[in-house]
């Protein structure tokens, strides 16, 4: 039989040159238990029980032994300083079983000192399986103030990079002009686009900046309007030799990806 914790063997016979016993450990009256945690649930209406399996208890393991020996009351204060502080300890046995535990804790541990023999000892233990807790779950962190800002830096790219010009042309009796060129001329460059049938039009990807708006047209010469393109630039409008019957609106509306 072989029993070690936290590699002090627990049973040994050692042996003097002359062939005299100078150091005996034993154990005996050796007790295992191991069970499986069952619960029941009753079910109102129903006979009987749906049982829920919670798994295997840590199995349980109780002996008697004697230390006898020059080491015995060294060996026992260890064990009962290993009690004290609670700690998992190294165990190896042979023990029908208990053969695949490898940790246990002590659960009770109680020393009795033979009365006229000398370092003669006897004790009874309680030790338990030790079971690694399960890990604790990882909280993750919190991506809301990131998202925030990612989708605040992606919505100011936006603004910044891709912009809108949109108007529409009217004659002096409020009638679409379709077909009429119109040109937002700034110092990021000349860009233009024709009026539909309802006398709109749509100039995009406008880079941040200033633009005079002009119809290409001999009935709209002197007319034109100043719009501010990019964020933090306020509209000016100026609406010098405008002629009469002619309308027009600019705005900036940024595009959505």
């Amino acid at each position: 039989m072989n029993i070690e914790l936290d590699g002090i063997p627990l049973v040994k016979t050692e042996q003097s040159q002359t062939g005299g016993q100078i150091e005996v450990r034993n154990v005996f009256n050796i007790s295992t238990t191991d069970k499986r945690d069952m619960i029941g649930h009753k079910i109102p209406g129903m006979e009987g029980d749906v049982f829920q399996n919670l798994g295997r208890s840590p199995v349980v393991i109780s002996f008697d032994g004697t230390f006898q020996g020059k080491t015995a009351k060294e060996n026992l204060e260890i064990l009962r300083t290993k009690f004290k502080q609670g700690t998992p300890l190294p165990f190896n046995s042979d023990l029908s079983g208990a053969a695949d535990i490898t940790k246990v804790l002590i659960n009770d541990l109680r020393i009795e000192e033979s009365a006229g023999v000398v370092a003669s000892y006897h004790y009874f233990i309680v030790i338990q399986e030790y079971k690694e807790p399960p890990p604790e779950p990882v909280t993750p962190p919190n991506q809301d103030d990131s998202a925030t800002q990612w989708q605040e830096e992606k919505a100011q790219k936006v603004v910044e990079s891709i912009n809108v010009l949109i108007g529409k042309i009217l004659d002096a009796d409020s009638t679409p002009k379709t077909g009429m060129t119109v040109i937002a001329s700034g110092n990021e460059g000349e860009f233009n686009a024709e009026t539909d049938d309802e006398g709109r039009y749509r100039i995009e990807n406008v880079p941040p900046g200033k633009y005079t708006i002009t119809v290409d047209s001999e009935e709209y010469e002197g007319s034109e309007e100043v719009i501010s393109v990019g964020p933090g630039e306020e509209e000016e409008s100026s609406e010098d030799s405008e002629e009469p019957g002619e309308e027009e609106t600019g705005e900036e509306q940024p595009s959505e990806e």
